[in-house]
């Protein structure tokens, strides 16, 4: 124990004087030697050794460095060393202050924004952001940009006359300069902090490259969300950043305020900026404008409703935008319904002495507007007695066909109607207890004879799809435990076929269709689930054991190949290993068909075909259709498309031979791997395309949540009539053993990959015209 200390003291020593070492080549004639020294010293830091406060002195010396590469490794070494040591005093040159080191290195990075390389700047832009302790005093003086002539400030005209005014004197101008400045400043005498952090994320805003601007409002926003004050004197700085040139800058401008939106509030003088991004030919920009909507807050109501009219300009504009404008005017009437309350008789049309009439329900713009107002009203009950009768009933209708964005009210007096939406009979609790009772009531289903089991299953299906419909929370966990029932029931009708498929008497087709049906459903689930739990999988992969099964039961019966039935057998060899592997990892446990077939694993893996057929007709006699826990937490891969419209009565028109792009503008959620996500064009003649959609045309929300925009290419070749061409969102799942035992069929991959719907397509009139000779 006492020879251990010796090393430590030696190798602590060795430190101290590796970074003495590498801190005398920092004042080496050659530029590349003192770039290396600072980039070693901060691999030692990086590897753990704790740097030496002196090196700070250097590395200020190091900043005024004619080499691009010092400079930018010196930013680098004041950023770690004021991280190291915030609270240690050093002096100012020139004066008796004394400044916190990370006060003054935070001054010290401001002053290299106005550096002459790009990537200085560029670095040092990106290293202010992370400097949470500096003072606020330094902080604010980051946005004050004041003009310096002959190392003074120079004030404006305005500020001059103001001067004057006040004192009483003016200039005469009889005599030369009696208005010139009446003491001389000397340059050395100049404090730093008073020059290098004055303006520079006002500079670094302003900068002709947009690397630098982008770092500076990544920089801007991370220092402003850590002090209130600070956010609300940079919320214009921000702002004037939506008129930028570059479409990267005006996304991280409005993201950036978007991130600040707890501590600010929208002026109207703030909103005509803002709001000129709607016109904005780019979708992502008025997009991420509309997000930002969604969650900052109005300072009076006239903001409010020129947010409105903006919305609806853009709706005019750009229909395609109609489900995201829906989505800000919701947001906007709940987080704005005081402001709202006075504006609901001009959204309504309302009049105190004239009846209005009843707009149509088929006007993108008025729904906007009952979104508005239906909202608000959720948050404010004193807009209730506002509404006509024309308003409950469109009330209604949007309660059905759009329930996540209008929410649900109390209905009037009983004058008016008492109608309930179909969606408010179901709560989640009650879908939630629903689902429980439904799974328990299959408790005994093992135990069941087959037409029990069969009548039993088939109303649980039933009601678990209702379930899925009616009650969005549970609709994941419902549709996915309807699923499972289904595979049961189609279990139960192989068990029926058991005798016939033992005495070789079977109908191949029809077994044939059952086991793939089984197979495509288990597909299904170990595809588009997500959070599904290891015992879980288990009993969809012995599920999809048992359709295996039968399927090599059949084909050893009745197929005359020698080739084909050692094929399948291989395959199934194949399949039953790897789910050993799978089910000995997991330790979950298995039924007692499973564990009859991995207890005659070798026998099958070294068997006689006539002896593997034996052991899999002792097998089939064990099979028996099993229930599912409740499934929590369970999330489906889905898709919505947005655009082009589901129904449009505008036909796309071009020329036959030729092709033509159609907008595809759709969010995708809970998909692990993007890169199987397909765009499917089912054409009139039968004809199918898979396309795959580029990577910039899938833009990330949050947690596997994504934005795809993109176009879609179609064409024409053999027929010359106005059809519908059907355009979809699909999931190819990953390549399994199973899908070898599968037919080949259209939708059939080149890779044998089961292309899966992530949503209903939608259909796309198109109308080619023929050629003119």
């Amino acid at each position: 124990m006492e020879s251990a200390d010796p090393p430590d003291k030696g190798e602590h020593s060795a430190v101290i004087d590796s970074q003495k070492l590498l801190e005398s080549y920092l004042q080496d004639q050659d530029p590349r030697v003192r770039s290396s020294a600072f980039e070693a010293l901060l691999h030692l830091h990086e590897r753990g050794t704790s740097l030496n406060e002196s090196l700070y002195q250097s590395a200020c010396v190091a900043l005024t460095d004619d080499y691009e590469g010092v400079r930018t490794a010196a930013v680098h070494m004041v950023w770690v060393l004021a991280h190291m040591y915030p609270e240690r005093c050093v002096p100012v040159p020139g004066s008796d202050e004394q400044l916190r080191l990370v006060d003054d290195g935070f001054v010290k990075i401001c002053n290299m924004i106005n550096d002459i390389s790009v990537n200085v700047r560029t670095k040092a832009a990106s290293s202010l952001g992370s400097l949470h302790l500096v003072s606020p005093k330094f902080l604010e003086q980051t946005l004050d940009k004041k003009l310096m002539s002959n190392m003074r400030r120079k004030r404006t005209a305005a500020e001059r006359a103001r001067d004057h005014y006040t004192s009483g004197v003016w200039s005469s101008g009889k005599k030369w300069a009696d208005d010139a400045p009446k003491e001389e400043l000397d340059p050395d005498s100049i404090n730093v902090m008073s020059i290098g952090a004055c303006g520079a994320f006002v500079h670094g805003l302003e900068d002709e490259f947009s690397e630098v601007r982008n770092c500076t409002l990544d920089s801007l926003c991370e220092l402003a969300s850590q002090n209130a004050m600070f956010a609300a004197q940079c919320q214009d700085s921000i702002a004037d950043m939506f008129n930028d040139e570059i479409e990267a800058v005006r996304l991280n401008a409005i993201n950036s305020l978007k991130k600040l939106s707890t501590h600010l509030e929208i002026r109207e003088d703030q909103l005509e900026i803002m709001l000129g991004v709607l016109m904005d030919f780019s979708y992502q920009s008025r997009e991420s404008l509309r997000d930002m909507l969604c969650s900052m807050k109005f300072a009076t109501k006239e903001c409010l409703n020129t947010c409105v009219v903006a919305l609806l300009n853009n709706l005019r504009r750009y229909p395609e935008d109609r489900l995201s404008i829906w989505k800000c005017m919701h947001h906007l009437g709940t987080n704005g319904s005081s402001l709202a309350l006075p504006l609901l008789p001009e959204f309504l049309c309302l009049h105190p002495y004239f009846d209005t009439p009843e707009p149509e329900m088929d006007d993108p713009a008025y729904i906007s507007i009952l979104v508005l107002v239906f909202s608000a009203a959720a948050g404010n009950r004193t807009a209730l007695p506002m509404f006509q009768d024309h308003t409950w009933r469109h009330y209604h209708y949007l309660r059905d066909s759009l329930p996540d964005l209008v929410p649900r009210l109390e209905s009037r007096s009983s004058s008016g109607p008492s109608l309930q939406s179909p969606g408010d009979l179901l709560s989640p609790c009650v879908a939630t207890s629903f689902v429980q009772s439904t799974v328990d009531r299959l408790g005994d289903l093992q135990c069941m004879d087959i037409s029990t089991a069969t009548t039993l299953l088939e109303s649980a299906i039933s009601d678990l799809q209702r379930v899925s419909e009616l009650d969005l929370e549970s609709s994941a966990s419902a549709e996915c435990l309807c699923m499972f029932l289904q595979c049961q029931r189609l279990i139960t009708q192989l068990m029926s076929q058991r005798a016939y498929l033992m005495a070789g008497s079977v109908t191949v087709d029809r077994l044939t269709v059952l086991v793939e049906r089984v197979m495509d459903l288990t597909d299904r689930l170990l595809t588009l689930f997500q959070g599904l739990g290891n015992a879980e999988l288990a009993l969809f992969k012995q599920t999809e054991l048992k359709a295996l099964t039968f399927r090599l039961c059949s084909t050893l019966a009745n197929s005359q190949e020698l080739a084909t039935q050692m094929k399948a057998h291989n395959v199934y060899v194949t399949y039953l290993t790897a789910l050993q592997g799978f089910l000995g990892s997991e330790n979950t446990l298995t039924d007692k068909f499973t564990s009859f077939l991995l207890s005659e694993l070798p026998n099958i893996k070294s068997g006689q075909l006539s002896n593997v057929q034996n052991i899999l007709h002792s097998a089939l006699k064990l099979v028996q259709p099993v229930t599912c826990p409740v499934l929590k937490r369970v999330r489906k891969a889905c898709a919505t498309i947005h655009e082009p419209a589901k129904v449009s009565d505008n036909p796309v028109k071009f020329t036959a031979g030729l092709t033509t792009a159609v907008l595809l503008i759709a969010d995708i959620e809970n998909v692990v791997q993007v890169e199987n996500i397909r765009i499917q064009v089912k054409y009139p003649d039968t004809t199918v395309s898979l396309t795959k959609p580029g990577a910039s045309d899938l833009k990330t929300q949050s947690n596997l949540a994504y934005r795809l925009h993109t176009q879609v290419i179609l064409s024409h070749g053999h027929w010359s009539e106005s059809c519908n061409v059907e355009v979809g969102i699909v999931l190819l799942s990953d390549s399994s053993l199973a899908t070898k035992f599968k037919s080949k069929t259209s939708n059939s991959s080149d890779d044998d990959r089961t292309v899966l719907e992530l949503c209903k397509p939608v259909k796309v009139l198109i109308s080619p015209k023929p050629h003119k000779r």
